[in-house]
């Protein structure tokens, strides 16, 4: 990786961040314990495996920080043709990662909730009262944003035709499909695959970056030229 070109280095460090951010969702989505709205059987979830559910978490907040660099690259592909899919796109996409992001940290406060050490009805009294409360449902809509920003850039790149036309459906509906299922309480079955789909739609268009050369990448400016020795 050439850190002394910012064009190479924007390049490799999105084309990595799409291949690997989606890899890391289909794990943690694995691992992940099946959405229950009700506080009582999400923390009884929980407790029968409390190391996954941490783990589960974790990698998502590994595959949240690599997706950013995974959407900007994505909304450089756009170019100037789609550039407002990428705009609109990113306008949603900071809100909404920033929402699953706290919500990830709330769900974390959960492993500790369902140690066998705590106290199991105060502790559903708190996770009811979690789930009751208008700021938190304020943070899950906000946390919808996130969905609707791939949702939006996978239109862009359809519309533009800068990767395979499959692929970009599958980066656009794979987020709403997966965030929708895991809402409504749909079988884990669909969450799982929604995250593989999107692997599938935004895997090979890392490779493809990963392949162009950087004047393929960003033609218009020219490279930066090496430090004399």
């Amino acid at each position: 990786m050439d850190l002394s070109d910012p064009r190479s280095f924007r390049r490799q460090v999105g084309g990595v961040a799409m291949i690997v951010a989606p890899l890391v969702f289909v794990i943690a989505e694995l691992l992940h314990a099946r959405f229950q709205t009700e506080a009582a059987k999400q923390l009884t979830a929980v407790a029968d495996n409390t190391g996954r559910w941490y783990a589960a978490h974790a990698l998502v907040l590994l595959s949240l920080a690599l997706a950013v660099p995974a959407f900007l690259g994505l909304v450089h592909l756009l170019g100037r043709g789609r550039a407002a899919f990428g705009h609109v796109g990113l306008v949603a996409f900071v809100p909404g990662v920033v929402a699953v992001a706290a919500i990830v940290g709330m769900e974390l406060v959960l492993w500790q909730m369902a140690q066998p050490s705590a106290n199991r009805g105060e502790m559903v009294a708190l996770a009811e009262r979690l789930n009751e409360s208008a700021g938190i449902v304020a943070v899950f809509l906000v946390a919808l944003l996130f969905p609707l920003a791939w949702l939006l850039v996978g239109i862009g790149l359809y519309v533009a035709r800068t990767v395979p036309a499959w692929a970009a459906v599958l980066i656009a509906l794979a987020q709403p499909i997966g965030f929708a299922g895991e809402l409504a309480g749909g079988p884990k079955a669909l969450a799982v695959s929604a995250q593989i789909a999107f692997a599938l739609g935004l895997i090979p268009v890392g490779v493809r970056v990963l392949r162009q050369s950087d004047a393929e990448w960003e033609p218009d400016r020219p490279s930066v030229p090496a430090p004399a020795a």
